[in-house]
């Protein structure tokens, strides 16, 4: 090799140290989509299920969902899905005989399985014009359910609706209801207060009186004056803890709304949490009455989600409700917090095929961990600033993070929930995966719209993930809620 050739070698040697060390022309830009809830990781709440109420969502031992919900004037439609997102037609469940004894307001079914047959617990108005709950029973989880017997579960004296059944780590079945506004009063006032009761090892009879668990007592729930409301019961328990959550205020208004209240023991005494409401439309105008909802756990069995109706038709209100499904965890002191309610594109529940790997990430921005980012909860409402992650932009103008695995991961796409307050929103984010691809310069949706920036784009396997947020013009600081990366099988 000749001297020139030599030189000229040795050049082209430093230009390439040169743009590997900037990670310049080594860097391939993806083609991205920002939102697309077509996208097979993504689902967008509300389900196209509507003229519904009380949704409950069950998962059978074929390993199925169905959906049961107050939904025909007399009896129960069902749903089935395999993944939670993509639901069948409905099919009749249960249809009232001429001789029945609840004649119409067949309202809040939920089904639990023993011993390989099928239980569906309702409520009902029977001849005599009093609410009443029932049980019905099936060999297959979808129907056609009978009567277990002509007659009311139990009847003592005054209307009752809404039930949910536990059955405890013990095998001690419990049966939880609301004793209803239509013929109870606490002083002038008409009030639904939520009770429970031992429930027999048949499910078909119960056993002692019932104990008045809860009554409307916070300011949250007591906005109507007139009548009251505490009804659709359901119980979570989480390391020793019960959770018995509810809703208040009237279900055809804006301020429905889910709460929870926790104790030692499953028949109480409960206390109310200071952070209700967990599930309220808040400052979305475009959502109207989150509440009376059930729980169900991913395909994969990984996620807590939560099933609820909204308004079908925010600015009426009303009967005419429609399917929603958000996310429910516990944080570490034990509060339970609800992901919602979200009309923007998400990750779908964490199935075989696509899960969120950003939860066994490590976040990190100077050198520091950022927790906040990959805790699983994010921020809906103002009063939950606390689950924001604030940070100040270094010199050149940018916030940056980074997402870190042991072992590359398929990733197909990234959610980053912004914080709740609009003056510390994020104008724009770039990712950079490995130095090796980089999607730049990614503008989101209006805040109020989406409080989510769902990307997606073609897999690309990594194990770093740079974020790289640009404040809003005249800011300094950025505010995230959350950050879900989805990998794909």
């Amino acid at each position: 090799m000749t001297k020139k050739h030599k030189l000229r070698f040795l050049g082209i040697l430093a230009l390439i140290s040169l743009t590997t060390l900037l990670g310049g022309c080594r860097t391939k830009e993806l083609r991205y989509r920002v939102g697309d809830r077509q996208t097979a990781w993504l689902y967008q709440n509300p389900f196209p299920i509507n003229n519904i109420g009380d949704p409950f969502v069950f998962r059978a031992g074929d390993g199925a969902y169905y959906l049961f919900a107050t939904s025909a004037p007399d009896g129960f439609y069902c749903w089935k899905s395999d993944d939670l997102v993509h639901w069948g037609t409905r099919k009749e469940a249960y249809l009232r005989r001429a001789d029945s004894w609840g004649v119409e307001n067949f309202w809040a079914p939920e089904v639990t399985e023993r011993g390989g047959r099928y239980f569906l617990f309702y409520s009902a108005k029977t001849r005599g014009g009093s609410l009443r709950i029932g049980a019905a029973v099936s060999e297959r989880p979808d129907g056609p359910y009978r009567d277990a017997r002509n007659e009311p579960l139990f009847d003592f004296g005054y209307a009752a609706i809404d039930p949910d059944v536990l059955q405890d780590s013990d095998g001690q079945n419990y049966l939880f209801f609301s004793r209803d506004c239509s013929e109870n009063t606490v002083g002038a006032v008409h009030t639904s207060e939520i009770c429970g009761v031992r429930l027999s090892q048949d499910l078909l009879s119960v056993q002692g009186e019932p104990i008045r668990l809860t009554t409307p007592e916070q300011a949250w729930e007591t906005s109507s004056k007139n009548p009251l409301w505490n009804e659709g019961p359901e119980i979570l328990k989480h390391n020793g803890l019960y959770y018995l959550t509810y809703s208040a205020n009237c279900y055809a208004g804006r301020n429905y709304s889910v709460g929870y209240a926790t104790s030692r023991l499953p028949l109480g005494p409960y206390e109310k949490s200071k952070n209700n409401p967990i599930l309220t439309a808040g400052m979305y105008e475009d959502i109207s009455g989150p509440g009376h909802h059930s729980f169900v756990t991913s395909p994969d069995g990984e996620e807590l989600l939560i099933a609820y109706h909204t308004h079908t038709f925010p600015e009426q209100g009303g009967g005419n409700r429609q399917l929603n499904l958000d996310r429910v965890i516990f944080s570490e002191s034990g509060e339970l917090h609800i992901d919602g309610p979200t009309i923007s594109p998400q990750p779908i529940p964490s199935s075989r095929n696509f899960r969120n790997v950003a939860l066994e990430a490590e976040f990190q921005c100077s050198g520091s961990k950022v927790s906040l980012l990959n805790d699983g909860i994010f921020a809906v409402h103002r009063k939950d600033e606390k689950l924001d992650w604030v940070q100040t932009a270094e010199e050149d103008g940018f916030v940056r993070v980074t997402a870190k695995w042991k072992q590359p991961r398929r990733i197909v796409g990234v959610c980053v929930y912004r914080g709740v307050h609009d003056s510390l929103d994020f104008q724009s984010l770039d990712l950079m995966f490995d130095g090796r691809y980089q999607i730049s310069d990614v503008r989101c949706p209006s805040p109020m719209e989406q409080r989510s920036a769902a990307i997606s784009f073609d897999p690309v396997s990594a194990s770093e993930i740079n974020f790289r947020f640009r404040p809003e013009k005249g800011q300094k600081q950025v505010a995230v809620s959350e950050i879900m990366i989805e990998s794909a099988s």
